[in-house]
């Protein structure tokens, strides 16, 4: 028999709180770049809370034999993969990373999973992008701008991450874009900033901390339909 649920409306259009009943239901998590740097942090730290996991990868197998993990072979450019990791009610996590043999990558991936996830009624995403991508641009040290304007890759991986975000603000999906500082491997601080532009900023955060930003925004759902700058 199908789950009983309260939803609560917040009084912004696609926007609801989840009841406990419903969170069961929603168990279920798909990670997209699940064996990258910060994904596979992710994927750990969401096995941990006994979250039921499935990652797309290309050509890596995961290191976890966790009975709670699923693992699929495929390319996220290819839209019958990525239908084959999508469910009716997953939450969908994206944490691509930047292919340099393919400059957009990361926005055709998430045009994808966006359409699949549309077609399967599923509305919660959250997006790894990067501090630096769309109108974040502006708020970035210059010798950062011109660090990144100097290096080809670079200014191509911002570019992507840009068409990415468009991607899952047009969607109408709940989604919530993560933007860190640069991504350093590091322990865990346990402690971070927030949209919060002050001037001492390092501009740097451990892969371990976003990692957790990410987890908990899942059962937090403090930026629906937001976007997140964070670091230390």
């Amino acid at each position: 028999m199908a789950a009983e649920y309260v939803v609560k409306h917040y009084g912004v259009p696609g926007i609801f709180e989840l009841n406990q009943t419903l969170e069961t239901v929603m168990n279920n998590v798909v990670v997209f770049g699940g064996t990258g740097e910060v994904g596979q942090i992710v994927v750990e730290k969401l096995l941990a809370r006994d979250r039921i996991v499935k990652i797309l990868t290309r050509n890596e197998t995961s290191k976890s034999n966790h009975t709670n993990l699923s693992v699929i072979k495929g390319n996220v450019l290819e839209a019958s993969t990525v239908e084959q990791c999508i469910e009716s009610h997953d939450i969908v996590i994206i944490a691509l990373g930047f292919n340099n043999s393919g400059l957009d990558t990361m926005s055709k991936g998430t045009a994808n999973i966006v359409t699949v996830m549309l077609g399967k009624k599923c509305n919660r995403l959250i997006c790894l992008s990067a501090q630096g991508a769309g109108d974040s641009w502006e708020h970035m040290p210059d010798t950062f701008k011109t660090m990144v304007s100097n290096d080809p890759i670079l200014t191509a991986s911002f570019k992507d991450h840009t068409l990415q975000e468009q991607v899952v603000k047009n969607s109408n999906l709940n989604w919530t874009i993560v933007r860190p500082t640069e991504i350093v491997n590091e322990i865990e601080s346990g402690g971070y900033c927030v949209n919060d532009y002050k001037d001492n900023l390092t501009f740097q955060i451990s892969k371990y901390d976003v990692a957790q930003f990410i987890v908990d925004e899942i059962s937090n759902n403090a930026y629906v339909n937001k976007v997140a700058m964070i670091t230390n």
